[in-house]
């Protein structure tokens, strides 16, 4: 796992980059536009419409830290809040990902593992639903290996330093290094909370190496400090979420040592990659070890390995008591997989003829699985566009889960989705559906108390209502004072009921 000497010069690599970037933009940026906004997508630009202040006071009461939606904020004021202009940052914070990955690679490692870990990237599905997504993720990722790109500078620098055993040199590690990881770790937590996983995976890293804190330990504390000072302001705001999510959260636990394989699929397109990835991984391994006098993997090599799996293992072990195993919780990790499958894949083959082979073969197996415009499952337009067509003047709508109004009210009426109230959030929205008689709901109590004695058609939006709100009631109202004359699905989740009043 020793670095190797680079294939290509200076304008080559970054004439490889330039067709890697085009390449990304291509497969992630084809079909940005194509899948209606849905699932907390709506959350995020509804929120950007209003003031810095509204954003950062609103998003305190939740489990979102505001810098995405604050970026997210000046992106449509420039450019409006259209699905397509939406998802364009996080489609070039995945780019800027590339660039990173690759400039890894090249820095740390050699061309090969450049190459390897982009092609990876650039063709994962995982990777490529959320680069068409407007959420954090796309950021997340980008922040994450950012910082471990910063961190890996400082060990190498470091390294040099002790190589030449200059563990007294008064100017240490580059000041400039250290603000800058400091900075961008800052940025990293208030991004996404689970931004911290990188913070302590270098933390704990340095640790093996405990003799790093006494060497540079003044860049140490001005590390901290800086840390201190830039994320005082969202602490208290932190203590609270964390309390919160003590008691529990939505995300269903893990089901067993099988959960971790399924994520590892996740992030190999198809069962057959990810049987192949873990077989790669294996045989790096066994040829590692069943080498004579084999040569210690280099700190780099150590650090991608413990990055990937310190963050899964970690995240999987902790889900048994608090659920946060989810795929896209794990981006932290997510974008050191295709570092590690790069470093793993020509560190197992030594052979100068076959070098590449099984490389080319796992890259093969992710551009011939890639999905660039997979289903989300989630056709909101085509859902409410039905709904309207079945409106009368005699109708109500009822929507649940009530939060759902978001997603509805986006392609329900875009003039309402802009009339943002910063202080009471939804009022306005809320007003607007009323007027037309439509209700976000959680329980039927909340149609038992208004009058339906002019109402002939009662069109009942239900999009996973009993896993969100059970025992809801909701649809045993309904047909206890109804009939139900339609009904009509959409994907797995989605249904549209139509009752009316009984002749009889």
């Amino acid at each position: 796992m020793a670095n190797r000497p680079n294939f290509a010069k200076p304008y080559q690599q970054g004439f490889i980059l330039f067709l890697l970037v085009a390449l990304h933009f291509w497969v992630k940026g084809f079909y940005l536009g194509d899948k209606s906004l849905a699932g907390d997508e709506p959350f995020s630009v509804y929120h950007a419409q209003m003031s810095v202040g509204a954003i950062i006071h609103q998003l305190s009461q939740g489990n979102n830290p505001p810098l995405y939606e604050i970026i997210l904020h000046y992106w449509v004021k420039a450019f409006g809040i259209s699905a397509l202009s939406v998802r364009i940052p996080s489609l070039i914070f995945s780019g800027i990902t590339t660039i990173l990955l690759y400039l890894t690679g090249i820095r740390f490692f050699n061309q090969r593992v450049a190459v390897y870990a982009s092609v990876i990237f650039i063709f994962s599905n995982y990777h490529i639903l959320l680069a068409q997504e407007a959420r954090v993720y796309a950021l997340l990722g980008m922040l994450s290996v950012l910082s471990m790109f910063l961190f890996m500078g400082i060990l190498k620098e470091d390294q040099t330093l002790v190589s030449k055993k200059e563990k007294t040199n008064p100017s240490g590690i580059s000041t400039t290094k250290v603000v800058l990881l400091a900075g961008v770790n800052v940025l990293l937590m208030y991004a996404h909370y689970f931004g911290f996983f990188i913070l302590w995976t270098q933390f704990i890293f340095l640790l093996f190496d405990f003799r790093f804190f006494t060497r540079h330990f003044k860049k140490v504390w001005l590390y901290l400090g800086l840390l201190t000072v830039g994320y005082a302001p969202n602490v208290n705001v932190l203590i609270h979420r964390f309390a919160d999510s003590s008691g529990g959260t939505w995300v269903k636990p893990p089901e067993g040592i099988e959960s971790l394989y399924n994520m590892l699929w996740t992030y190999s397109n198809a069962p057959v990659v990810a049987v192949s990835v873990l077989a790669m991984f294996g045989g790096a391994l066994i040829h590692y070890f069943a080498q004579r006098n084999a040569p210690r993997p280099s700190i780099f090599s150590r650090l991608v390995l413990f990055w990937f799996g310190f963050i899964v293992c970690f995240m999987f072990a902790v889900s048994f008591q608090v659920p946060i195993f989810m795929d896209r919780y794990t981006m932290p990790a997510a974008v050191a997989f295709p570092l590690l499958i790069g470093i793993s894949a020509d560190f197992l083959v030594q052979k100068s003829w076959a070098r590449f082979l099984i490389p080319t073969v796992l890259c093969g197996m992710f551009v011939f699985t890639v999905k660039p415009n997979s289903n989300n499952g989630r056709d909101i337009q085509a859902i409410v566009q039905k709904v309207k067509s079945l409106q009368t003047n005699g109708s109500m709508v009822y929507i649940c889960p009530d939060w759902f109004d978001l997603n509805f009210v986006y392609y329900y009426n875009r003039g309402y989705f802009e009339d943002v109230n910063e202080v009471h959030i939804k009022d306005n929205l809320r007003a607007h559906l009323r007027a037309d008689h439509v209700f976000p709901i959680h329980h039927a109590e909340q149609i038992a108390k208004q009058s339906l004695t002019k109402v002939n058609r009662i069109i009942y939006l239900d999009t996973g209502a009993d896993f969100t709100y059970p025992n809801n009631g909701i649809r045993a109202y309904l047909a206890t004072h109804f009939e139900l004359k339609e009904e009509i699905r959409f994907d797995e989740l989605f249904q549209v009921l139509v009752y009316e009043k009984s002749k009889r």
